[in-house]
């Protein structure tokens, strides 16, 4: 972080002659201002369908930089943001987004083996293994796998929902294919390890309340193969690959693996390719890294460093929350929240703006998981509400106590 606070440091040097229409008093009030202009034209353009969130993002990239940079600053750090650290993070989620889309045929497997861990193992097991492939529509893809363990041992609907929803989210904070992980290392300028060596506490917490919170089953009579769980083996590769190699590398490596592995036909590789390059996520990457350049060329990250310095706590827990809880997407609350808050993000303050930005994403109601999840299992979002609601009053003073100790 001493890298980041020297480049901020050294980019409040711009600003003096940056940012147009106004004069150097009350500066850092008009950019704040026109920064929440910008997030609001995002969210509502999401909200209301206009655009989908990678244009909207860019739209209100574009919108920030407009207003606050001069046209030759604004040409400069557009240019800058197109360099290896897009390339990177745009083949990492490439790579990922695709081999979440292979591994889909390997769901009935995960089943038998999961159901030879036990009723209780395998309840969890499916939605939070599936949760490792992050993917449009992924709760759906584990509803339809878990349910009929579900249905086994007459599991209430509600919680049915609850636990699909809920155990598909723990990985947000730590696992090295979520967008949120790969775009915050991008963002911070650390490697994927050393995000996730800070935001552990996030995701411990939201596993302590889903165990706290996981009814009493009755035993199925399903059997399965212990040996099926094999067929994950490419999620452990990854993991212990992102360690030892950079994210593009390791993920494309593991792809590569898998199809020679499997077996894959060329029309199914191709197929996953085309699955797995979505416009839309590419789009959030440049829109997102491109407004991050935007705010560090106007010193808007140092200037709420100052402003929120007392507050630091508190404003990189609440608003990740905010954002997340508005938009309902697992990753916007990094894109948005975490270039302006980058003077505040040091030490377990990563993990707090995680835990806040999965809070926020967990209870939005355009949480498209939380819909899917619902409509599958035919509950309602206000049925589930209280179910999601007592987890998350679990997790905060969890998050809070593990930092503490920390």
């Amino acid at each position: 972080m001493l890298t980041t606070r020297a480049l901020n440091a050294s980019n409040r040097r711009v600003i003096t002659y940056s940012a147009p229409l106004v004069f150097s008093a009350g500066l850092e009030y008009y950019k704040l201002l026109l920064f929440c202009a910008s997030v609001l034209v995002i969210v509502a353009l999401v909200l209301t369908r206009r655009l989908r969130v990678g244009y909207a993002v860019s739209v209100g990239a574009l919108l920030y930089g407009l207003t606050t940079l001069q046209p030759i600053d604004l040409l400069g750090a557009t240019i800058a943001s197109f360099n290896q650290r897009m390339l990177e993070v745009a083949t990492s989620l490439i790579f990922s987004m695709t081999l979440s889309q292979a591994m889909r045929r390997d769901g009935e497997r995960i089943y038998r083996g999961m159901i030879r861990l036990g009723t209780r193992a395998a309840a969890i097991g499916i939605p939070a293994t599936i949760g490792l492939l992050p993917m449009p529509g992924g709760a759906y893809v584990s509803a339809t796998i878990a349910d009929q363990l579900y249905e086994r041992v007459n599991m209430d609907k509600k919680a049915r929902t609850f636990i699909n929803y809920w155990w598909r989210h723990i990985w947000i904070s730590i696992w090295p294919l979520y967008q949120g992980v790969i775009l915050a290392s991008a963002v911070l300028h650390v490697s994927v390890a050393e995000v996730i060596s800070r935001t552990w506490p996030a995701a411990l917490a939201a596993v302590i309340a889903g165990v706290i919170l996981m009814p009493k089953l009755s035993p199925a009579n399903d059997s399965g193969l212990l040996g099926d769980l094999l067929s994950l083996w490419p999620l452990g590769l990854v993991a212990i690959l992102s360690f030892l190699l950079p994210l593009p590398l390791a993920i494309g490596l593991t792809l590569l693996a898998y199809v020679i592995q499997s077996r894959m036909s060329f029309r199914e590789f191709k197929e996953a390719l085309r699955l797995g390059t979505n416009l839309n996520v590419i789009m959030i990457i440049v829109g997102s890294l491109v407004f991050s350049n935007y705010i560090i060329a106007t010193g808007l990250n140092s200037d709420l460093a100052e402003m929120l310095g007392p507050y630091g706590p508190i404003a990189v827990f609440t608003v990740p929350l905010i954002i997340g809880l508005a938009t309902g997407i697992e990753f916007a609350f990094v894109a948005l929240t975490f270039p302006p808050l980058l003077g505040l993000l040091d030490g377990y303050m990563v993990a707090l703006a995680f835990a806040g930005g999965h809070i926020g994403v967990m209870l939005s109601p355009t949480h498209s998981c939380f819909v899917l999840s619902s409509e599958y299992f035919r509950t309602t979002l206000n049925e589930v509400y209280p179910l999601v609601t007592r987890a998350i009053l679990i997790e905060i003073p969890l998050i809070a106590l593990l930092i503490m100790i920390l």
